[in-house]
């Protein structure tokens, strides 16, 4: 289970957080289970989280469908430009279903199955780089750098103008920070994904954000953690 998890997570983590926002310091003690959301510090007026802008949309509910070696569908809410966010997928690999959960609060991350009542977290270490830098635009461009992905110009997706990445393993379309359309070839595996909804600036249930009760999330090391 924790291989399939980390799996999950790296391949959350690549396509979801390459472009990332500020972050507050939170501690957490090893297999702590939180009973929600609430217990994290959140910032709650429009001028507390200016510093604060993972996306340049305020708030949205993203809806995607993929094809190729993953298909299935999956949903992301967010708000306050970015500071929390929630994926639900449903994704099935191999002819096998795999329904979890991606929770990103401040600067942590918590993935879960649906149903079971064990998960991971992690500390986001882009998000203390993007602080480093404190330029959006650099820091995509370094990322998506490291990773073989170039700037390629823009191309127009449902309408709207989109950075466009291009490398080695395929290529990606943002729009303000958010992933509008992935096409993915690493180590033989071919994923495509890509919006089929998207509503903005839209009301976001405060529930989706919280964290499930009974469950216990074990800490998983942070990119670039050799120790």
């Amino acid at each position: 289970m924790k291989t399939n998890l980390r799996s999950s997570t790296l391949l959350t983590i690549f396509i979801v957080w390459l472009v990332a926002g500020c972050s507050q310091n939170t501690k957490h003690d090893k297999n702590e289970t939180p009973a929600s959301s609430s217990e994290v510090k959140e910032a709650e007026t429009d001028e507390e989280v200016a510093g604060f802008k993972l996306y340049g949309i305020k708030s949205g509910i993203i809806e995607y469908k993929y094809t190729g070696t993953r298909t299935g569908t999956s949903i992301m809410y967010f708000d306050k430009y970015g500071k929390r966010s929630a994926s639900y997928s449903n994704l099935t690999i191999n002819k096998e279903t795999d329904k979890s959960w991606a929770l990103n609060l401040d600067d942590m991350q918590y993935i879960w199955k649906e149903g079971s009542a064990q998960g991971m977290k992690m500390k986001n270490q882009m998000l203390e780089e993007l602080t480093k830098i404190n330029d959006l635009e650099k820091f995509a461009e370094e990322t998506y750098a490291k990773m073989g992905f170039k700037p390629a110009g823009t191309e127009t997706f449902h309408g709207k103008e989109c950075r466009v990445f291009k490398g080695n393993m395929g290529k990606i379309l943002i729009w303000k920070g958010i992933l509008m359309l992935s096409e993915m070839n690493i180590m033989g595996t071919t994923t495509h994904q890509e919006a089929t909804k998207i509503d903005i600036n839209v009301p976001v249930k405060s529930s989706v954000f919280e964290l499930p009760k009974g469950v216990t999330f074990s800490e998983m090391p942070a990119f670039g953690n050799n120790k």
